[in-house]
This record gives structure tokens, C-alpha cells and sequence, in this order.
């Protein structure tokens, strides 16, 4: 099962492609869109969980799909993609509901973590009909929490939290194991890092260690 479904919206193919092949090795479900109009198709759909919008395409540019985007009163996440020269303009993006912004070329390891987080922040109702998946529901857990962590424990400790999740959802998709399991143990100990700095609050710890606990669970048992 996919850990999301993400749009690669862009008018260059070479983009999309890019995108749409990392996503897609890391465990994702990817559609790409090379209009504002294929992308409102697509999520008035209801096909997809998070959208990477290209702020500069002709005719309906990326500000106006994000609008529209929300004027269709979807909750679905939107992260900007821009061009350096275009930070200012996907910065003021914030204030129409984008959930973050990325600057080509591509951080692939912020990109990432961006993309996570706002799975992470899928509305609870998306998150119910998901509660048979441990790995989405550990995934959100980690992201949920840490994105709460004041710095600089959110760089320190925060980001290998939200790292270690995802490997570990991405091994157990492969059917590795003994490798999932290696990077729940390291979620373990970092979360008990933060706890005893006081880098995250007890309930937040609970609901993290609760889904930990269930995606260790629902690896097979060796031998």
C-alpha cells in the first residue's frame, strides 16, 4: 500500500519526471499534471492526497490552481515548487493556504520531509479510514509531533525521528524487515532522547510510541 498519493503538477516534463520517479521509488502513488486544469481535475477527483504545484506555468499559473484549490474547499496539502528568483512569490503562497514552498534545484531530503509532513496533517476523517495501516499511522504520528519540537531539538533530534519513520515504512514496503525493525529501535531511542531533555511533551510521546508499537507489531516474525 502506498504510503500517499501525491500530483507532480508542472508545464516541464523533465520535472515531473524527475519527481514523479523519486516519489514513486520511495513508496509513493504518483499522477502527474502538466496544466492548472489537469491538476483541478485531478483533485476535484478526490485522487490525491498531497499536490506539488509549480508556481510559473502558462495560462492558469500555480497561485491561481492553489485558490482554486481552496475555494473548492479541498483540504488537500499544497507544497509550492519555484525557481530561486520566485521565493518572494511562493513565500506570499504561505498566506493562501500552501502548506510549505521548495526551491529548484531540489533539496531532496527537505523535499521529503515536506512532503511527510503534510500527509502528516491530513484532516482526522482521512486518517480514520487509513487506521488499518500501521505505517501511515506511524508516519503521522512522527511527523505530528515532532513538527511541534521548538528548535534547535527539532534539528537535532526531530528530523532523525521523522527519518528513521520513514525508512522504516519504506523497508517494511519492500518486505525488509529486520531493516524496519533496525529503524524503529533507533525511532525508540530518539524518542527517548527528546523525552528526557524535555524536547517532547509526554502525550505526544504516547501517540508516537502507541504507533511504533503497532507497526512493530505488523512485521513478521523471524524464525
Amino acid at each position: 500500500m502506498p504510503l500517499g498519493r501525491i500530483l507532480v503538477v508542472d508545464d516541464e516534463a523533465p520535472v515531473r519526471e524527475v519527481l514523479t520517479e523519486y516519489f514513486s521509488t520511495e513508496g509513493y502513488a504518483v499522477e502527474s499534471a502538466g496544466s492548472g486544469a489537469e491538476a483541478l481535475s485531478a483533485v476535484r477527483g478526490g485522487r490525491v492526497d498531497l499536490v506539488l504545484l509549480d508556481v510559473r506555468m502558462p495560462g492558469l499559473d500555480g497561485v491561481q490552481v492553489l485558490r482554486k484549490i481552496r475555494e473548492l474547499g479541498s483540504g488537500v496539502p499544497v507544497i509550492m515548487v519555484t525557481a530561486n528568483e520566485d521565493v518572494a512569490l511562493a513565500k506570499e503562497t504561505l498566506k493562501l493556504g500552501a502548506f510549505d514552498y521548495v526551491a529548484k534545484p531540489f533539496d531532496f531530503d527537505y523535499l521529503d520531509r515536506a512532503v511527510a509532513a503534510g500527509l502528516a496533517r491530513i484532516s482526522d476523517k482521512a486518517c480514520q479510514s487509513e487506521k488499518d495501516d500501521p505505517w501511515k499511522r506511524l508516519t503521522r504520528a512522527a511527523f505530528g509531533a515532532t513538527r511541534t519540537m521548538q528548535a534547535p531539538a527539532r534539528t537535532s533530534t526531530g528530523e532523525r525521528i521523522e527519518t528513521a519513520a520513514l525508512a522504516a515504512a519504506r523497508h517494511a514496503a519492500a518486505g525488509r524487515a529486520a531493516v524496519a525493525a533496525e529503524h524503529l529501535a533507533e525511532m525508540q531511542l530518539l524518542l527517548d532522547v527528546a523525552a528526557e531533555f524535555g524536547d517532547l511533551p509526554a502525550e505526544d510521546r504516547a501517540l508516537v510510541e502507541s504507533a511504533l508499537e503497532a507497526a512493530r507489531r505488523s512485521l513478521p516474525v523471524s524464525g
